[in-house]
């Protein structure tokens, strides 16, 4: 169990480390599958391994695997709280075992896996904090936090599309569906001109559409088609100032848009260096232990059924013993 407690640390660093340099895709799946089955082994090892000089020790070579995969540092500190916050669950865990009359191993599991979570949690706001901090000249967001700014953009949108008219929601729809700048530029704002300027020639010269067609030609109506789609590009990222291809999704382009003012803001102030590493950071942090509340109480789940199969086939197993207890004396 200390072995797998050991292995299970490393594979965490090693994903933790790729989520946030953008090297996996599943920024936040991956993190939570194995810092998840971290959490299993490291709840049963605090139960049910007595000696605190092996755990301890299995502890101190779980975070030796932090220091290879994101090299010594600054967030090495983040990494010793970690492990300062594992000896201080294990302590309090046996504390928590030892004070009761029975062994109620909800409450047991539910308090080592609680304070474990946050202390990973810690870490990943640690880690993210420096990685920023270290690794740019300015501090920008990475994958792992672009995926978290882009599941809070979805949420602000469909709060947004309650409130707007039909039009309007379906231009939120389209954004909130990853359509391209150049389908929404175009199916929005391009086409519908292209279709007023056919209808005005239709007016103007006999003929109707045909004749309106022919004159000016199929591959010169696409080719003013393009210039109009191209100056909308133009237009676009000059009135918001980041940069739009027409390939990228627009949701994207807002984002962009969102995290240049921001740094707009804090660049005004003087104060970019330390404030948006810390917002980033704690918004991290803030995310992972909410995700971390719904994971802990499905693990807490688990692992009470692992227990359970444990003590049916013997591996564990409960005992009694006679203590003496300290009682007031009352005289009253």
């Amino acid at each position: 169990m200390l072995g797998l407690n050991v292995i299970a640390a490393w594979i965490s660093w090693w994903v933790l480390s790729g989520a946030i340099s953008g090297k996996i895709e599943h920024s936040w799946i991956f993190p939570i599958l194995v810092f998840g089955f971290w959490g299993i082994i490291f709840t049963l090892s605090v139960i049910f391994v007595r000696s605190r000089q092996l755990i301890w020790a299995s502890f101190l070579a779980g975070i030796l695997g932090y220091l290879i995969f994101f090299g010594l540092g600054l967030s090495t500190v983040g990494a010793i709280i970690a492990a300062l916050l594992f000896v201080f669950i294990e302590y309090q865990t046996k504390k928590e075992i030892d004070r009761g009359i029975k062994v109620d191993f909800y409450h047991i599991v539910s308090y080592a896996l609680k304070y474990f979570v946050t202390a990973i949690c810690l870490v990943i706001a640690t880690a993210y904090y420096f990685s920023i901090r270290e690794n740019s000249a300015k501090p920008s967001a990475t994958f792992l936090e672009t995926k978290t700014l882009e599941a809070e953009m979805d949420w602000g949108l469909k709060a947004a599309g309650l409130f707007l008219s039909d039009d309007k929601e379906d231009l939120v729809e389209q954004i909130r569906n990853n359509v391209t700048v150049d389908e929404f530029l175009s199916k929005n704002f391009v086409d519908p001109q292209v279709n007023e300027n056919i209808n005005t020639a239709e007016k103007i010269i006999p003929g109707g559409p045909a004749e309106a067609t022919a004159l000016i030609g199929n591959t010169a109506a696409v080719q003013i088609r393009e210039e109009m789609l191209a100056k909308s590009k133009r237009d676009l990222a000059k009135q918001l100032g980041v940069n739009v291809i027409g390939e990228q999704p627009m949701k994207e382009v807002l984002m962009s848009y969102i995290d240049k003012t921001e740094r707009s803001f804090f660049e005004y102030s003087g104060s970019e260096r330390f404030y948006v590493p810390v917002i980033l950071a704690f918004g991290l942090f803030l995310t992972a232990r909410i995700l971390g509340t719904a994971v802990d109480i499905f693990l807490g789940f688990f692992i009470l059924g692992i227990i359970k199969i444990l003590r049916k086939f013997g591996v564990v197993s409960l005992g009694k013993e006679q203590r003496e207890v300290a009682v007031i004396e009352y005289s009253v």
